[in-house]
């Protein structure tokens, strides 16, 4: 009885071993601990709690160019972020805009963040989905954003009075982006870099961005 038991365990653990050699025959210990993928799933110690929660929710995509979630987000990562987090709120898809509305990227989270107002171009038919995109710019797509919400849903996300007052660096911030800096920190979306600094200019990562889209997705 004894050996059959043991010969049955052995099997069980044969077998298992093999399922393990076939899962990873085809990848390299080398790609499986590339210091690019190691980056990619790496995730801010002071990020984690959110940025689980957004994964569960559905609101973290695959992102073009894969990025690390540490790094520097680019426009066209951010309108993908912002469609996800839209999409899900309103649980409906958004429609696009023509695919040749740009010459430059036919990304359909684009056209559709394009088509709702939430992103715009660059100019002569562009959109530079491969630039980065700082703080101010940033606020203004949430903003927009949280505009469009609002329209569909008809509760206003951004209801507290905003004021870009209290911040030390105020000159700094673009005429254009004032309203969605002052809006987004009076509402609990996007504070400052500090209680008295927006740092408007300062670059935005993958993790940050997900943290304040999921900010506005709460408020939906």
């Amino acid at each position: 009885m004894m050996k059959r038991i043991l010969s049955g365990v052995l099997l069980a653990a044969l077998l298992s071993i093999q399922a393990m050699a076939f899962t990873f025959e085809h990848v390299s210990v080398e790609d499986l601990f590339a210091p690019e993928v190691i980056e990619q799933e790496r995730v801010s110690d002071w990020a984690r709690e959110i940025f689980d929660e957004a994964n569960a929710l559905g609101l973290v995509p695959a992102l073009t160019d894969n990025p690390a979630f540490t790094g520097t987000i680019t426009r066209e990562q951010f309108a993908e972020l912002a469609v996800t987090a839209v999409e899900k709120a309103l649980g409906a898809e958004l429609d696009a805009a023509p695919s040749d509305t740009f010459t430059d990227t036919a990304n359909k989270a684009v056209l559709k963040a394009y088509q709702a107002g939430i992103v715009s171009g660059v100019g002569d038919g562009l959109f530079a989905p491969k630039a980065s995109t700082n703080r101010e710019q940033i606020a203004t797509m949430i903003y927009r954003a949280a505009q469009y919400l609002t329209a569909q849903v008809g509760e206003d996300m951004t209801p507290a009075p905003g004021s870009i007052d209290k911040f030390t660096d105020r000159a700094d911030i673009s005429s254009w982006a004032a309203e969605a800096v002052g809006k987004l920190a009076a509402n609990g979306i996007m504070a400052g870099t500090s209680d008295t600094t927006a740092s408007p200019r300062s670059t935005c990562t993958v993790e940050q961005s997900i943290i304040l889209l999921y900010r506005l997705y709460q408020k939906a």
